[in-house]
């Protein structure tokens, strides 16, 4: 029996860059891993693939984790049966990358069960029949990402404390992308001709723009509420991951309290990470 954690992520700026011709997204962004995590138990079964989760109806034919396994029998030849059982602690639809990262912690799960050795790329080649996010979550740590997020770059981030803002309600990737399509999206440049770091800066190097923002907040301004309320409490930064639907912002000891006493303010659910 094996047991791990999957990692959730957060977007430090996003840019979608244009659409491309199989209908997916160009785009850059940096993703760095926090110290929020889903818990999995990857164990032998007797036959086939079985995926549970406390509180939680999966499909297996939507669910990442029973793709995961699948793909990993077939790519190598197992005829085990397994199970995994899943604990949610990732908000769903958060853009947090909770179902990517859980799919990455079966792949690297596996790998432990059965005794294997496999170089990490062969792995995140796999992984990237399951989702673009999945390579990334193979390593974790922090990396730029472009294209459809599967080309990565990884390099040492220095660590940043956070706190995450979840409003209680998931927002769907697919939703966003097609109405940023709908309202937002004029011709770009080829992506190739596109070096990142031109983009605007902080003084870390990092965009901080998300081209989600401006359709997310229209669809939902109480995500704009709380993100001018944290900033009003003192908070250096604050934008959407991903698609969202949950805010980070940085913070450090001197105005870590403010930020909290505001969430807690409004009733809100929040998280305490800092970056992996």
């Amino acid at each position: 029996m094996i047991s791990l954690k999957a990692w959730a992520k957060i977007n430090i700026g996003l840019k979608i860059l244009n659409k491309r011709e199989d209908g997916f997204h160009n785009l850059e962004t940096t993703l760095t891993t926090v110290n929020l995590a889903d818990i999995l138990t990857i164990d032998e079964f007797d036959s086939g693939i079985v995926v549970e989760a406390k509180n939680l109806e999966l499909d297996p034919q939507d669910n990442l984790c029973y793709r995961a396994a699948e793909l990993f029998r077939e790519r190598y030849g197992i005829t085990k049966g397994v199970k995994i059982y899943l604990v949610k602690n990732i908000p769903v639809g958060g853009g947090l990358g909770g179902g990517s990262s859980d799919a990455a912690a079966v792949l690297r799960g596996l790998v432990k069960l059965f005794g294997m050795y496999v170089e990490d790329k062969d792995l995140m080649e796999l992984a990237s029949e399951i989702g673009c996010d999945v390579p990334f979550f193979i390593k974790g740590g922090a990396a730029y990402a472009r294209r459809r997020g599967e080309e990565l770059k990884f390099f040492k981030l220095p660590r940043m404390e956070l706190v995450l803002y979840y409003p209680g309600y998931p927002i769907s990737t697919k939703w966003a992308y097609e109405e940023y399509d709908k309202m937002m999206l004029t011709p770009e440049p080829d992506v190739d001709n596109i070096t990142i770091g031109k983009k605007k800066k902080t003084k870390k190097g990092f965009q901080l723009e998300n081209s989600f923002e401006k359709t997310v907040f229209k669809r939902h301004p109480d995500l704009l509420d709380v993100k001018t309320g944290l900033l009003g409490a003192g908070a250096f930064f604050v934008s959407l991951s991903g698609s969202g639907s949950c805010l980070f912002t940085l913070v450090d000891d001197s105005v870590r309290s403010k930020v909290i006493k505001y969430l807690e303010g409004i009733g809100a659910q929040y998280f305490e990470v800092h970056t992996l």
